[in-house]
């Protein structure tokens, strides 16, 4: 990427009129996101908040020529901004999320409010208040062939579900030399897909779970089971020891009284009794260069999620695809799972 004026704040005219946007961490996502917002009409890069100075350089060097500071409060005061999007990595992100919260700005976090139970209770009040326009961004729930299946299960086009499977697969190396790693296939592949599951499925009412460790003493590979009011159960597998997947591959089954469905990264196959959308009636395949604008899915993940807030910021309600309710469960979710394995399997409830 070479410096160019579309990463350059706007005259002041114009960023008056553009909503302007902050960035705090500028790892490989937060940097995505200040492409996006300079790519985007509409939407000004206002700054980035970083602690580490390399980092701050790095993104200077490479185009983005606005103001850049060690700390968000620094930065606001160096610039208006009239949202925050915090890209922070897991061990900074409950502060993070606390400090953009704080500014009274409306916020925008990719992924989960805070890696553990104890930050996100910390954080639950000022993430959910009425006043507050607060989103957390899954690049899942804007996937195309993902989200037409959400609309197909919540469209009741299946009928009552009778059985579910999911699961995630990546491979990550774990040879003596290799970058370490920090978390475990839980926080790696697992977490986002329970977002997904919850989003397509409703949330979990109670979890058992087990685990094995292959490599050492953190978690390879996870098994589950969640169950969903009405009594269906989710069977869930994820593991980041599979060789053959250099990205996360998901996969969901479902089997209904009137229907099937397998939908994956790759494609949706369905045999449905009656018509959905595009989908006929019987056996059918969609691979996901026929949805609408894959490619802009594929490199742009963070300018889906930036598209779906900014009506927010104009007083609209923040979308259901970037609710921060739903990201809360999945975090009591995921601690639930960690419960269950560490008490061989035992079945953990959680609060409805």
């Amino acid at each position: 990427m070479t410096a160019t004026s579309s990463h350059e704040a706007p005259p002041d005219s114009d960023a008056r009129a553009a909503r302007r946007f902050a960035v705090l961490g500028l790892g490989r996502i937060g940097l995505g996101y200040a492409m996006s917002i300079a790519m985007q009409s509409g939407l000004s890069l206002a700054g980035f908040a970083e602690p580490r100075a390399p980092l701050r350089r790095f993104a200077q060097g490479a185009g983005f020529r606005v103001p850049a500071a060690a700390t968000l409060p620094r930065l606001l005061e160096m610039v208006e901004a009239d949202a925050i999007v915090v890209a922070a990595p897991a061990e900074e992100r409950v502060a993070a999320v606390e400090a953009a919260l704080a500014s009274g700005r409306a916020v925008l976090i990719d992924g989960l409010p805070s890696p553990h139970a104890e930050g996100a209770a910390r954080l639950a009040p000022a993430l959910v208040r009425r006043d507050a326009t607060v989103g957390c961004a899954f690049g899942l729930l804007f996937h195309p062939l993902f989200a037409r299946a959400r609309r197909l299960i919540a469209a009741g086009a299946l009928g009552p579900l009778r059985e579910l499977r999911a699961s995630v697969n990546v491979s990550r190396v774990f040879a003596p030399d290799a970058p370490p790693q920090r978390g475990d296939a839980i926080d790696f592949c697992l977490a986002e897909l329970l977002v997904l599951l919850d989003a397509m499925f409703g949330p979990a009412l109670a979890v058992g779970a087990t685990a094995n460790h292959l490599f050492g003493e953190r978690i390879d590979e996870v098994h589950a089971r969640l169950g969903l009011a009405g009594g269906a159960e989710v069977i869930v597998d994820a593991s980041w020891s599979v060789p053959g997947y250099p990205h996360a591959s998901i996969v969901i089954e479902v089997r209904a009284d009137r229907g099937a469905l397998l939908v994956s990264d790759d494609a949706l196959e369905a045999n449905l009794e009656a018509p959905f959308e595009s989908l006929p009636a019987g056996q059918s395949r969609r691979v996901l260069a026929e949805e609408p604008d894959p490619v802009a899915f594929e490199t742009g993940a963070p300018a889906r999620a930036l598209e779906a807030f900014v009506p927010a910021l104009r007083g609209a309600p923040v979308p259901d695809a970037l609710s921060a309710a739903r990201a809360l469960r999945v975090v009591a979710l995921v601690d639930a799972v960690r419960r269950s394995v560490a008490t061989g399997g035992a079945v953990r409830e959680l609060a409805r």
